[in-house]
């Protein structure tokens, strides 16, 4: 073995090495700033799960706050999301309610951070702009370099048989510097703007907050307004089975199982479930369309069913939100007023238009034009 192979054979061990380590330790920016909070993950099937996130470079997992029930009877401590999946995400929320003290503080530390961010901070952006930047020009300077040592070892050596390979190594190792540079949300960052989503039926619904950050995955919007300023606003209070005070969201019994369903335009949020005794927390977000369903036990199923009003749901409207949006079904729309001093005076001025004039749709309310493609 001459000194240029035994060269070779080391540097692709060293970056291996460094690859492997690189792997373990990537995790998409907008989901690392979600990680240790209690949030709520949404489907596309609008199905709604909860619990503390645990993100990795593999995906993520949410702890319930409380062990659940499966319908083959074990009990569930929490539910694993692959990296793979994520396109089956429709989105993971996090809101003020249900907050510890010390999350309550580093959600504020988060949103003052994103409406004023220091020199430091600004500086750090642009360095990581700069890496994306530069990443293709390096590719492409690693694919000369291989073509280079291909054309000066001897044929059939190990370059020319593993070229691909160390290639492939290669670019696995520049990449993870790299942003999805787009300049157009760069000019937005940390100020409001308006995001829509596009739900799964196809209708559009709009929401304004603070742009923290963005990857090739994610959108993150900090302290958006989850209702209009019409939508009229619902402390936490007790709901049962059936209960007339909520037309548009559905309590119900079914199979050992209460399901909650948000059938309205309105955004909650769920608290806990409790029947004497029995406590069962929850702390999720249900957006418009969005559902929960939980089972159990059969005592207090049983209570439940001779009496709807023994189960209640302890729920209310969201004020604020915290997003994380798949950019495959959320764009920046418009650039936002850019305070919440404006967009208060704003909403305080629809509120005395009269009744039956209808509001611009900028905070969860569904807007009438169709789905625009990305």
């Amino acid at each position: 073995m001459d000194g240029s192979t035994l060269v070779t054979i080391l540097v692709i061990l060293a970056v291996a090495t460094v690859l492997a380590l690189v792997r373990t330790r990537r995790r998409d920016r907008c989901l690392k700033s979600f990680d240790g909070f209690p949030i709520t993950l949404v489907t596309q099937a609008n199905e709604a799960t909860w619990g503390t996130a645990d993100i990795r470079s593999t995906g993520l997992e949410l702890t319930y706050p409380e062990p659940v029930v499966a319908r083959e009877g074990h009990l569930e401590r929490s539910t694993i999301l692959y990296k793979e999946q994520y396109a089956s995400v429709h989105a993971l929320y996090r809101c003020p309610e249900g907050l510890t003290e010390k999350n309550r503080e580093r959600r504020e530390m988060l949103i003052e951070q994103t409406r004023n961010p220091g020199l430091f901070r600004r500086l750090g952006r642009w360095v990581r702009n700069w890496m994306g930047m530069v990443r293709d020009a390096l590719l492409q300077s690693i694919g000369m370099i291989i073509g280079v040592a291909k054309a000066k070892a001897p044929a059939g050596g190990l370059i020319g048989r593993h070229d691909a390979q160390v290639q492939s190594i290669s670019t696995e190792v520049v990449q993870h510097t790299g942003n999805a540079f787009d300049p157009l949300l760069e000019r937005h960052l940390f100020s409001q703007v308006v995001v829509e989503v596009t739900v799964a039926d196809g209708a559009v619904r709009s929401y304004c907050g603070w742009l923290k950050d963005y990857t090739s995955d994610f959108i993150e919007i900090l302290d958006a307004y989850a209702n209009t300023s019409r939508a009229e606003p619902l402390d936490l209070e007790a709901y049962h089975v059936g209960d007339e005070r909520l037309p548009q969201q559905q309590i119900a019994l079914t199979d050992g199982r209460a399901q909650v369903a948000n059938n309205g335009t309105r955004m909650f949020y769920i608290d806990r479930l409790e029947q004497r005794d029995w406590r069962h927390p929850v702390d999720v977000v249900l957006p418009p369309g969005a559902s929960i369903t939980l089972a159990l036990p059969p005592a207090v199923h049983a209570r439940a069913r001779r009496a709807g009003k023994a189960l209640k749901v302890w729920m209310g409207t969201v004020d604020r939100v915290d997003m994380l949006l798949p950019r495959q079904r959320a764009q920046v729309r418009h650039a936002a007023g850019g305070s919440d001093a404006s967009y208060e005076a704003h909403r305080e001025q629809l509120e005395a238009i009269d009744p039956g004039s209808e509001p611009a749709a900028t905070a969860g309310e569904p807007v009438t034009h169709p789905a625009e493609n990305p």
